[in-house]
């Protein structure tokens, strides 16, 4: 699919998420593409998000400032892993915490913790094809996106892009961020939808783009009342 061009659409175009195990790509300039692709992708299906965090990401703020509504972190349930084992025990725990209302879950920078130098030896590779495991159950069995980032595109990230169903690529470019599936059979492009000449994919150009995507959202699931399983 090929995005909209700057003045012939209002509505911007960002990618839509598979069931699987959906490997997004990101270069540093535009590292909260995770971020704005999770609320896009949330209150579209009027559903939930189960957010895994190896620490840094899981901040509410973004979340906040992005999203048309600021009662999105109703929608999505925050977990952090602090050190490897954490971080596993969080990803095999993790249907737990999904109910039928799950539409997404998503675990940026799934290779991070994996790599602490004082692991043993081979010790991170087999914690991180246990977290890809459990994460293509999830997928499997709960029939949603998986939607994962890694810390580098090297031989110990590479068993990620190997379990992934599919690959999204993000790259900054003078007019917005650029997406491109991995099975170069489309691509979406993302741009200023009032017609400037470049922008820079900061928090700010995120929170441009989903604001003028409100319309799409507009329907019963932007204002329901959620309840978590295990909430009062």
């Amino acid at each position: 699919m090929i995005g909209s061009r700057p003045g012939r659409h209002t509505t911007p175009e960002l990618p839509s998420l598979e069931p699987g195990t959906q490997l997004l790509d990101v270069d540093s300039e535009a590292s909260r593409a995770v971020h704005a692709l999770t609320v896009d992708h949330v209150l579209l299906s009027s559903g939930d998000a189960c957010w895994i965090d190896p620490g840094p990401h899981a901040r509410s703020a973004p979340f906040v400032e992005l999203a048309p509504s600021d009662r999105i972190l109703d929608r999505i349930r925050l977990a952090r892993g602090f050190t490897p084992f954490q971080h596993l025990a969080l990803i095999e725990s993790a249907p737990e915490l999904l109910s039928d209302r799950t539409e997404l879950v998503v675990v940026p920078e799934i290779d991070g913790r994996y790599r602490d130098d004082d692991l043993l030896a081979g010790e991170g590779r087999e914690l991180l094809l246990s977290a890809l495991a459990a994460l293509a159950r999830i997928a499997r069995e709960h029939e949603i996106p998986v939607l994962v980032t890694r810390v580098a595109d090297d031989e110990f990230g590479r068993p990620i892009a190997h379990a992934a169903s599919r690959e999204l690529h993000c790259r900054s470019t003078p007019f917005g961020p650029r997406f491109l599936t991995g099975d170069g059979d489309g691509e979406t492009l993302v741009y200023p939808v009032d017609g400037g000449a470049s922008v820079q994919t900061t928090l700010a150009f995120w929170k441009r783009v989903l604001a003028a995507r409100t319309p799409l959202y507009d329907g019963p699931g932007l204002h329901q009342e959620v309840t978590h399983r295990g909430s009062n």
